[in-house]
């Protein structure tokens, strides 16, 4: 199994919201190539839905506004009725996860690095640590800082190879 976990810049572009679309053709090209995989999963997390909606929030034009609000509620819905071609990653954070995000704001801060892409960051490693099979992982994105994170896994033995 081969894991992408999707971050703002990448929804963004594929919701097309303006000015954070300038790969829309490509990011849409990708996804498609992707969902013909069948080893690939697509993981959403909620810090993507979180920032996604409010980058819709921010569009000057009322209009496209509204259009792009009503894109993203059918995109939540879809993904909620397992629908959508990525997955939504739902695991609350524990306290120890918060503290390891909190831990790591200030640094961030200063390279301008937000809490909603620490939160991808925790989220990529608690899938990593959690999910059984993994034979790559990485975060999709834009963004050089997260677009850095891509591990090969150790291959798993199965049943049959012991």
């Amino acid at each position: 199994m081969h894991v992408s976990i999707i971050d703002t810049s990448i929804l963004c572009n594929i919701i097309n919201i303006p000015h954070m679309n300038q790969d829309h053709q490509d990011i849409i090209k990708e996804l498609v190539l992707l969902q013909k995989d069948p080893q690939q999963t697509l993981v959403l997390p909620l810090a993507t839905i979180i920032e996604t909606g409010n980058h819709i929030a921010h569009i000057a034009n009322g209009g496209l506004r509204r259009e792009r609000a009503q894109v993203m509620a059918e995109l939540i819905n879809r993904t909620v009725n397992d629908q959508a071609p990525w997955t939504y990653y739902g695991k609350e954070f524990e306290r120890e996860d918060l503290l390891e995000i909190s831990s790591a704001v200030v640094d961030n801060a200063v390279m301008e690095i937000g809490i909603g892409d620490l939160s991808i960051l925790q989220v990529y490693k608690k899938y990593k640590d959690t999910v059984p099979a993994i034979g790559s992982i990485r975060i999709w994105s834009l963004d050089n800082h997260l677009k850095s994170y891509h591990e090969e896994m150790p291959s798993v033995k199965r049943r049959r190879d012991q």
